[in-house]
């Protein structure tokens, strides 16, 4: 997430609980946050895709990510390999 008219900083503090309550609900297997000058990054890891998409459409998650900073340019999702 990127800053954008608030800090993402801001946006992790209030919405990291509910990221990690969903992440464990749907068998994360690791998660991590970083910080950098521009705003956070959550990487998470799942099993399976399918796992990963359970996570995704849970109303928690879907909550924080239409709340980003910056939903037009901050948001990027990857999924690993």
């Amino acid at each position: 997430m990127l800053d954008g008219e608030s800090s993402a900083s801001d946006w992790r503090r209030t919405y990291s609980d509910a990221l990690l309550k969903a992440a464990i609900i749907d068998r994360a297997v690791r998660w991590s946050w970083r910080t950098h000058e521009r705003g956070v990054v959550f990487e998470i890891a799942f099993r399976t895709e399918a796992i990963r998409d359970e996570f995704c459409a849970q109303p928690s998650v879907r909550t924080a990510l239409a709340a980003v900073p910056d939903p037009r340019h901050g948001l990027t999702i990857t999924p690993g390999g």
